[in-house]
């Protein structure tokens, strides 16, 4: 693949990675305080607002993030002015691309396993997620090494997308677990009935749009804080060229269970 070895390809999505959370994390403080307010919902005994919060939290995080996503189509330029190579901007930008469909969905999905969560059916969630990690491997297989199709003539012994099958692989993974949850939630168990009010703007009255607004606006400038902050070790790294960063990111990946299983656990105080 033009003379680059894995490390530059790794140090691209790693970029990619990092301008799409700067991107899209804020509008995530949308979906972080459903936990809460689910939970209060349903301690006072009143839970067809636990509906209401999923509702309000579905609509304000797609309205915030989709004008977000344009900066996935600058993610090259960003990446010059932050002095790194052409050729690893270049790469990075065109795979933020293709991660350009994922984030709403991916985004929508928190909201309904926070909606659950609360109500005390976190497993179905545990389950969808083990399941297409091996869903996304077999995209990956597909989609960047051309899978099965390599051996077919028939089909042109395709190779695959190279490096942006991955982000591929990853877009189409992410947008359809969403779909495969609110199917098996809503469509075939309807857990949602007991908690849901319907869909009507007589439940969404200022006040409540209010309180929900009070709660969770102020969440964004914490989030965003927070990445930013974390972020800063990649742009550092970054400086010392394309092999740092993707060694970087393997420890990082590495230290990612211990990591998120102690952030899922002291999420939980919040429900």
């Amino acid at each position: 693949d033009s003379g680059r070895g894995a490390g530059m390809y790794l140090a691209a999505a790693v970029l990619a990675d990092m301008c799409a959370s700067i991107l899209i994390t804020p509008s995530l403080a949308f979906n972080q305080v459903l936990n809460s307010l689910v939970g209060q919902a349903m301690g006072s005994e009143n839970p067809k607002m636990a509906g209401v919060w999923l509702q309000q939290s579905m609509f304000w995080l797609t309205m915030t993030m989709l004008p977000c996503l344009v900066g996935f189509f600058y993610v090259e330029p960003a990446l010059l002015i932050l002095g790194f190579s052409h050729d690893l901007a270049r790469l990075a930008g065109t795979y933020a691309k293709y991660n350009v469909f994922w984030p709403v969905p991916n985004g929508l999905y928190q909201c309904m396993r926070f909606y659950f969560q609360a109500q005390g059916l976190p497993r179905p969630a545990m389950y969808n997620n083990i399941a297409f990690l091996f869903v996304n491997a077999l995209l990956n297989y597909v989609f960047v090494f051309g899978g099965p199709f390599r051996h077919i003539a028939a089909a042109g012994n395709w190779r695959g997308l190279g490096f942006v099958g991955a982000a591929v692989s990853l877009s189409i993974s992410r947008t359809a677990q969403p779909i495969a949850y609110f199917l098996y939630m809503f469509a075939y168990k309807k857990h949602h009935r007991p908690t849901w009010p319907g869909i009507s703007l007589v439940h969404h009255t200022r006040a409540r749009t209010m309180e929900f607004l009070l709660q969770a606006v102020p969440n964004v400038g914490t989030l965003l804080f927070q990445v930013c902050s974390g972020q800063v070790n990649t742009i550092l790294v970054g400086r010392l060229g394309a092999r740092a960063i993707a060694a970087s990111s393997a420890i990082s990946t590495i230290t990612m269970p211990v990591a998120g299983t102690l952030g899922a656990t002291t999420g939980t105080v919040t429900a």
